[in-house]
């Protein structure tokens, strides 16, 4: 026979090679009759051990035992059905719990057939158990993150169109939809049409990948869209197939707006310090530079190679050094600091900057200190330049003698200087912040009657914003005496509001007085030279007389004696004809009565007519007589050739005067002007004579004028020669000049403007 023809050896193999533990429970007796390797192997006692010890024993404290489970001890031993089941724990020998599955059957007694043992098959379901428990966890931790969760959780076929199987409520909140609306829907029909290639190829590529983010934007209810970062998982069929994906998607939208912001901010901050006239740069709580823009290399003159990694402390001027670290410190402390002070350049000049250090805190921490210098030293150049303007325009307005009053809108006073208080009869003190118009009595001049100050010219004037430019009228002494002002209103305005008025004013009673004294010294003046003029124009008619009588009676047969008298007559007589006509002429300018002509000029030929004039003078003294154009000079020019010639002729004759050897040279040179109708002419009579110390030259152009009695009585004339050439030049629109130095001559010069024929009149002047 073989083995397995027997049963009781096949029933004795499966009892004791089970993979579940098989044993017989004796309820009468409270303890395990038969138990099988299994059985005591998952409860770690032997046969013998297990089959000794209660069932109840086995039983954790708190639990029900076999025995007093109402399902057994109930009904036992009239128990009829075949067969029950019960999960509970039991004792592991060594002391944990594990739970297990008991399934049992009745077996009935041989001989009567009543109950007698329970078969008991016990699988430890201690493992399963903790999964179920863990599964339990999971699910409700699920429900509970799916349900309160601000991210949306969502379920998806993995069908091509993403269809939607769950949604978490906050699909409420986040779309505006309720989740049974859009269940069902595809969801790539809700993706901006932007983002659908980034999205489909997202999934296509990475569905083997768990973990991975994608961002798209998603449509909501209302139309609009949001920006969600999403990340999913994948549910595979037992053949590995993807049926299904879960994704979990955070709304960004105010995130990618804060990026956005942050990254403008950060290419603002980038522009800002890399673009900033200032130094920029960061240290580190050593002081060492981490950081730094290129206006720090131009403000130390280092490189930024060299300036990364430096200490700032060499670079410090050392009287400022300890200031500067006592401010370092105070930053590193948390304190932001601003100072000046003065750093040395590479090339070792100073340079005054203002510094400011700002704590960098990270996590209510200072971790380093953020600098922004500027180089101050024209600001402080300025500033001293203000101090000392303000000084001395202090000193001006406490200085000058006109009465400055600085009136607001509303007439009273914001400041006085002191001659302006002296000549009102108050303090300065006495009038600041007081309503001084309320005090002005004004009465304009010259109709005297008094008005209110609201109705005065001054207050209408600050009203209105009106200037007023010298002004007349009678102002009130604190005494109550009065004076004739001279006074100018010019309003103060702030980006075109009305602020208030200053008023400079002085006392011209005096004035007035002199004007009037000078009135009388210009008309007896007047009288003066009119009667110089028909003077000199009555005298000068008996003398050509006396010196054409002289002239004819020298022609006759005389004595040596007489006609060397004959002679001292008619020299005489030139010498005084000259005099009256150098009166005449001075007069007839003063007198506003001198006629200017224009009228064609050779240049040249005037040089010449005055070089044959004086040849013959200039051969007899052995000086050496030249004129000569220097450059090119226009042949013609238009002018009054006589007045031209007089100034040359008086420049020359003085020259050959005043030159005992040596040379006299005249010149003209031309130069260029804007105007192409237009020129200059400048012409000029040199001298090898006895010169002119510099300190006298500024008399040579007064009337009347020697620069010694000496020389007057050496040379003679009545000093109004340069005079006239000074006044004729300025009548015509020149200008005249000597360049002088005792012993070594002197160089004569005027400089004169003409018209080139064919163009307008430079000037038509026939009375000044």
């Amino acid at each position: 026979m073989h083995y397995y023809d027997d049963d009781e050896y096949l029933f004795r193999q499966a009892y004791e090679n089970a993979p579940f533990g098989i044993g017989v429970y004796a309820p009468e007796e409270d303890r395990w009759v038969k138990a099988n390797p299994f059985l005591c192997s998952m409860l770690g006692y032997t046969q013998d051990e297990l089959q000794g010890i209660p069932e109840k024993a086995l039983t954790p404290p708190g639990d029900t035992g076999l025995t007093d489970d109402p399902n057994i001890s109930g009904v036992w031993p009239q128990m009829t059905s075949p067969s029950y089941h019960l999960e509970k724990r039991y004792l592991h020998k060594e002391g944990h719990a594990i739970w297990v599955s008991l399934h049992m059957s009745l077996l009935k007694a041989r001989d009567n057939g009543a109950p007698a043992r329970l078969l008991v098959q016990a699988v430890d379901t201690t493992d399963q158990r903790l999964r179920e428990e863990q599964l339990r966890v999971s699910e409700r931790t699920y429900r509970l993150i799916s349900e309160y969760s601000l991210d949306l959780i969502s379920r998806h076929k993995a069908d091509g169109h993403a269809t939607l199987i769950y949604l978490s409520p906050s699909c409420k909140t986040m779309l505006g939809y309720e989740p049974e609306e859009i269940v069902g829907h595809s969801g790539i029909s809700f993706i901006h049409p932007d983002d659908l290639v980034r999205v489909r190829t997202f999934l296509a590529e990475e569905q083997h990948t768990d973990g991975n983010k994608v961002t798209f934007r998603l449509r909501r209810k209302d139309g609009e869209y949001i920006w969600l970062e999403s990340i999913s998982r994948y549910i595979l069929d037992k053949n590995g197939v993807i049926e299904e994906f879960i994704s979990i998607s955070r709304d960004f939208t105010e995130r990618r707006k804060a990026d956005q912001l942050l990254q403008e901010s950060q290419q603002r901050y980038k522009s800002l310090f890399d673009n900033n006239p200032a130094a920029v740069y960061s240290m580190n709580l050593d002081g060492d530079y981490l950081t730094a823009n290129a206006n720090l290399e131009k403000l130390t003159g280092y490189t930024l190679e060299e300036l990364i990694g430096m200490y700032w402390g060499p670079i410090v001027d050392p009287e400022d050094l300890p200031k500067t670290l006592h401010n370092f410190g105070l930053a590193k402390q948390g304190y932001p600091q601003s100072y000046d002070l003065t750093i040395i350049h590479k090339n070792g000049h100073p340079v005054r900057i203002n510094s400011t250090n700002i704590p960098i805190v990270v996590d209510q921490k200072v971790v380093g200190v953020f600098g922004i210098s500027s180089d101050i030293t024209e600001r402080q150049q300025y500033i001293e330049q203000i101090k000392k303007l303000s000084t001395e325009h202090t000193l001006i307005l406490n200085s000058v003698s006109e009465g400055i009053l600085g009136l607001d809108a509303e007439g009273s006073t914001m400041f006085i200087n002191p001659a302006g208080a002296t000549m009102l009869g108050f303090k300065p003190e006495e009038l600041l912040g007081k309503p001084y118009l309320n005090m002005l009595q004004q009465i304009p001049y010259p109709h005297p009657s008094q008005h209110p100050a609201e109705e005065n010219a001054i207050f209408r004037a600050i009203r209105d914003g009106h200037p007023y430019q010298n002004k007349e009228a009678v102002f009130w002494r604190k005494d109550g005496s009065s004076f004739l002002a001279d006074y100018q209103l010019t309003p103060l305005l702030d980006k075109g509001e009305l602020k208030g008025a200053v008023v400079v004013f002085k006392d011209i009673t005096g004035e007035k007085e002199i004007i009037r004294a000078k009135e009388s010294a210009e008309q007896a003046a007047q009288a003066k030279s009119e009667f110089l003029a028909i003077m000199s124009h009555e005298i000068r008619t008996p003398m050509n007389g006396i010196i054409g009588m002289a002239d004819l009676l020298s022609e006759t047969e005389l004595t040596e004696e007489q006609q060397r008298y004959i002679q001292i007559i008619l020299e005489s007589s030139g010498s005084l004809l000259r005099i009256l006509n150098e009166i005449l002429d001075f007069s007839k300018i003063e007198a506003g009565k001198m006629e200017i002509i224009q009228e064609p000029i050779q240049v040249q030929a005037l040089l010449g007519g005055i070089l044959d004039l004086f040849s013959l003078k200039a051969t007899e003294q052995g000086i050496d007589l030249t004129c000569q154009t220097e450059g090119s000079v226009s042949p013609v020019v238009i002018g009054d050739e006589g007045i031209i010639r007089q100034i040359i002729v008086n420049l020359v004759g003085n020259a050959i005067k005043f030159t005992e050897e040596g040379s006299v040279s005249v010149k003209a040179r031309q130069q260029s002007t804007p105007d192409p109708n237009k020129v200059m002419i400048e012409f000029s009579v040199q001298d090898t004579g006895i010169g002119i110390p510099e300190d006298m030259q500024d008399r040579l152009f007064q009337s009347f004028s020697q620069l010694h009695p000496t020389i007057n009585r050496k040379y003679g004339g009545t000093g109004l020669g340069l005079a006239i050439c000074k006044k004729l030049v300025e009548l015509m629109g020149g200008v005249i000049g000597v360049h002088s130095k005792e012993n070594a001559g002197s160089t004569f010069y005027f400089t004169l403007p003409f018209d080139l024929p064919g163009s307008e009149p430079l000037y038509k002047l026939t009375e000044k």
